[in-house]
């Protein structure tokens, strides 16, 4: 079990449409200054009653000692709590879990599922509500599903460790009478050599019948200095959009992409990584042309043999065809005696405007 207390400060601008503002300036914009207080709260419990029971929690509040939002001052959520108890093969779980299989993302519900393995082979059932938990936001509306809403899957798998790992699962989610999501996903790890890895992972949407999300990923580790590899992505958004919410009507693109990357660490305590993509986003039944975009990325990593201290530097240039964007980070961590920690955190989004353009909101 773990428990942390912190503290941070969060300057943030928020957009409004009121009209009570004494400026032009404070009617569009406004700054928002946060300085929640939270604590979190980590408990996971194995091998309780001689082997048969596990649970696990994951939990926090906090308080907003600025005061800045009078209705939000206050606020808390639980990420996972749940029970699992096994007999034999057989095991059964309730409560709030993230079920990582099913539609891209996987699915947060509270519910109930049963389990069941032999020899390598798995089966498990699950049904539920989803729900969107809240992880440290303090100002401003949290998405949520509201209404009758309710999901069920499947899953089978089968496990040769260090040689083939591989599932097919089947997940309904209904919102509002409608069934929002019904994904086919299969998914497998082939290890064909100790230093190779195959990944490969395809999501369909079985009410469209078309492909939801794809994957595919080859790693190679040819010595201790890193790796590199390979992938490719294929996403088509617009079958991620519930049957009853009016964007679905809304023309998306697909987005398809080919990437490279390779990670070296010259010293135990160093790692850098650069990635480099190209992208395709076409809109089916439009009559414009497909669009060709990029993305290039680079990071450092550098931490203390202890994990005291750690920091990271990274960049990206991103250009999807309408607005390229350069991101950068940099961030740090100190640890202070054994029980206190200090972080750093900066980002930066700059497009290719001109400052004294025109802009719209």
């Amino acid at each position: 079990m773990r428990i942390d207390a912190v503290f941070r400060g969060v300057p943030r601008y928020v957009l409004t449409a009121t009209d009570q503002r004494p400026s032009a300036d404070d009617r569009y914009w406004r700054a928002v200054t946060l300085a929640p207080l939270m604590a979190r709260a980590t408990l996971d419990a194995h091998d309780l009653l001689d082997g048969r029971l596990e649970a696990h929690l994951s939990a926090w509040g906090a308080v907003d000692l600025s005061l800045t939002e009078p209705n939000t001052f206050a606020a808390g959520d639980l990420a996972v709590a749940w029970a699992r108890g096994t007999h034999g093969p057989w095991a059964l779980w309730v409560g709030r879990r993230f079920v990582p299989w099913g539609p891209p993302g996987g699915l947060h519900v509270d519910g109930v599922g049963g389990e069941a393995r032999a020899d390598g082979f798995s089966a498990e059932v699950m049904v539920g509500r989803p729900v969107t938990p809240a992880f440290g936001a303090m100002a401003g509306a949290q998405t949520s599903f509201e209404g009758v809403t309710a999901a069920a899957g499947a899953r089978v798998a089968w496990a040769s460790p260090g040689r083939v790992v591989a599932s097919a699962s089947y997940v309904e989610r209904w919102a509002r009478g409608v069934a929002g999501v019904r994904a086919l996903s299969l998914d497998a790890l082939v290890t064909p050599h100790p230093r190779v890895d195959v990944r490969g992972s395809i999501v369909l949407d079985a009410t469209g019948l078309g492909v939801t999300q794809a994957n595919a990923d080859l790693d190679w580790m040819p010595a201790s200095w890193g790796s590199l590899g390979a992938g490719y992505a294929h996403v088509d958004p617009a079958r991620l959009i519930p049957r009853w919410s009016i964007l679905s009507v809304f023309v998306t693109d697909v987005f398809d992409e080919a990437r490279l990357w390779a990670v070296w660490r010259p010293f135990p305590s160093v790692t850098v990584r650069a990635e480099g993509a190209g992208q395709r986003y076409a809109a089916p039944g439009s009559l414009d042309e497909a669009r060709w975009g990029h993305r290039v990325e680079a990071s450092v990593r550098v931490a203390s043999r202890d994990r005291g201290r750690a920091g990271t530097l990274s960049a990206s240039r991103r250009d999807d065809g309408v607005r390229p964007l350069t991101l950068l980070r940099v961030a740090g961590l100190w640890t202070v005696g054994r029980d206190v920690g200090l972080a750093l955190e900066a980002a930066a989004a700059l497009d290719d405007d001109a400052p004294e353009s025109a802009r719209s909101l």
